[in-house]
């Protein structure tokens, strides 16, 4: 849908005509990471997060299951494997627990004409929208991926969030 996505998808199929293994993971989480949790922590405002609803399943990657995947896959055939945890979460309860927040939903066309607003604000002011079309894309696209192909080869997760949050809380 992106230019982000084209240019992963592109170099995704050099890669396996070149006979390599690709490990595809979805929002890694976990210690240091600067990117997921940092971007969930910033949609709370007085107490509560406000996100485009309503909620949706999604799958996340605990970065040691990734890392596990990593050691695993360097005798896999070559292929694309999906890499996350055994279980999608609820995205609000996601939330709930990484910011300790009450998720509230704001109706999704709301949500998209505020990041359309947002990012021509940014275009004017040259500083980072406070929220995009992609991002709304993210938060309302239920994406949960089949690990199977992974499980097949042995590979299987063994973190969960529960895990991360229970070492940070």
């Amino acid at each position: 849908m992106t230019a982000y996505g084209r240019t992963k998808a592109a170099g995704e199929r050099l890669a396996l005509a070149a006979g390599a293994v690709v490990l595809r993971p979805r929002a890694v989480y976990g210690h240091g990471d600067p990117h997921l949790l940092p971007r969930l922590r910033r949609v709370v405002r007085g107490g509560q997060a406000l996100l485009p609803g309503p909620d949706v399943p999604l799958s996340l990657t605990a970065v040691e299951n990734l890392a596990d995947a990593c050691l695993a896959a360097t005798g896999w055939p070559s292929a694309a494997y999906n890499i996350a945890d055994a279980e999608p979460y609820q995205r609000d309860r996601v939330v709930e627990a990484v910011c300790g927040v009450r998720v509230r939903h704001l109706p999704i066309p709301v949500a998209t004409a505020a990041a359309t607003m947002a990012t021509a604000l940014a275009r004017v002011t040259r500083r980072p929208p406070v929220l995009t079309r992609y991002a709304v894309e993210q938060l309302t696209s239920a994406v949960i991926l089949d690990i199977g192909r992974a499980r097949a080869q042995g590979w299987a997760p063994r973190r969960t969030l529960a895990d991360f949050l229970s070492e940070v809380h």
